[in-house]
């Protein structure tokens, strides 16, 4: 064998000593390749499919009236908030209402609703739900968010006496509702129509003697929101809303239904509401019409009422004055007066300890068309929001 058969030997070992190396080294490769991804996938965190929050908000207060025999009281309310919702399709929430009246704890059920969230523009509810007719009900009662520790009076929870029954209280009641949303350009469009069990006949308490105090002429409309409804007939509403965020909203709100157990007495009721917002400055204002078939021998008049509040706040630093005006002018049926209107003016001062945390004062000067009233109050309250 000589030189030169060596060399090409030697040459042709090492090529087929590095083959095998290679070959042997590729499924090892592979595999830890393999082994890798499996851990990078075991590490990933696992994300639940449902979320529960607790939220709501809380309040302390203390209140003083000038009307003969008004007293003055300690007050305290809290209502808790639950939210539960599934992946992003569904979710489920609902508010509880603990008051002390009378020394008494009362308990209610605010709403409880299953929202179905169909697209992003899109939800279907179903249940008890807060009824979007204006605006102060259904987003500004809560105490930490309402700037006046007081309700408007046209919405009830006034002072008892104040001259003039509200002209709705605040609306929740059981059904289905649709909400739509659309966003052209810098403009937000949205809509809420809902079907529900509707209004009714308010139940007046009996005086000593077995004698009532309401007046039979005159029947009072609230809505239970109980699980049965007093006639076969449902209401009917529609809330349209256009908004430039964050500077200005105004909305249009409409129901309609009958309250009687015959189902012949219709009650229909229009609202209309704006805001406006800049550099700290808050202005807004709701307006509501009511009318009510009423039966006589003579056949069903209207009862027509009529009621707005007006709404200023300027926030300073930590401080808020408040000014809000409130009138409900007189009923009319038939065209002639058939009850007093009355109005308030309300001076309010906010002092934000943080961004849901205030300490809220405010005094009612109430006054009845022609008729002197004595029966101012001063309230003040705490409010936590969380």
């Amino acid at each position: 064998m000589d030189i030169d058969d060596l060399a090409k030997r030697l040459r042709f070992l090492l090529v087929a000593g590095a083959a095998a190396i290679a070959l042997c080294g590729l499924p090892q490769t592979a595999s830890a390749q393999e082994t890798d991804e499996e851990e990078e996938e075991e590490e990933q965190p696992v994300l639940p499919s449902t979320a529960f929050v607790l939220s709501g908000y809380g309040t302390v207060g203390w209140s003083a009236s000038s009307e003969e025999g008004g007293g003055n009281l300690f007050t305290a309310n809290f209502n808790p908030i639950f939210l539960f919702q599934f992946e992003d399709r569904f979710l489920f929430e609902a508010e509880f209402e603990f008051e002390l009246q009378g020394g008494v704890t009362e308990t209610g059920l605010e709403y409880a609703q299953l929202d179905v969230i169909a697209t992003d523009f899109l939800v279907f509810v179903g249940g008890k739900f807060l009824l979007p007719f204006n605006v102060f009900g259904e987003r500004l009662h809560p105490t930490w968010i309402n700037k006046f520790p007081t309700s408007p009076p046209i919405y009830g929870h006034h002072i008892s006496g104040f001259g003039a029954d509200p002209l709705l209280p605040i609306l929740s009641d059981l059904g289905l509702m649709a909400r739509a949303a659309a966003t052209p350009g810098r403009w937000l469009l949205g809509g809420s129509a809902y079907i529900s069990q509707g209004p009714a006949l308010e139940e007046h308490e009996e005086e000593e003697g077995g004698e009532e105090h309401a007046d039979e002429e005159l029947p009072e409309i609230g809505f239970p929101g109980s699980s049965g409804d007093n006639n076969k007939n449902k209401s009917l509403g529609l809330r349209l809303d256009f908004a430039l965020p964050p500077w200005m909203e105004v909305n249009f709100s409409v129901l309609n239904g009958d309250y009687d157990e015959e189902g012949l007495l219709d009650f229909t009721a229009y609202g209309v509401s704006a805001e406006a917002r800049t550099s700290g400055f808050e202005v807004r204002g709701e307006f509501i019409q009511t009318r009510q078939e009423i039966e006589t021998e003579e056949g069903f008049p209207e009862l027509v009422r009529n009621g707005f509040y007006a709404q200023a706040a300027y926030r300073w630093w930590n401080f808020e004055p408040v000014l809000r005006w409130t009138q409900i002018f007189n009923s009319e049926l038939e065209g002639e007066k058939e009850e007093d209107g009355a109005r308030q003016m309300g001076f309010g001062l906010n002092y934000w300890l943080t961004a849901s945390i205030a300490i809220m004062a405010g005094y009612e000067l109430n006054r009845e068309s022609g008729l002197p009233l004595d029966n101012d109050r001063f309230v003040i309250h705490a409010a936590y929001g969380f």
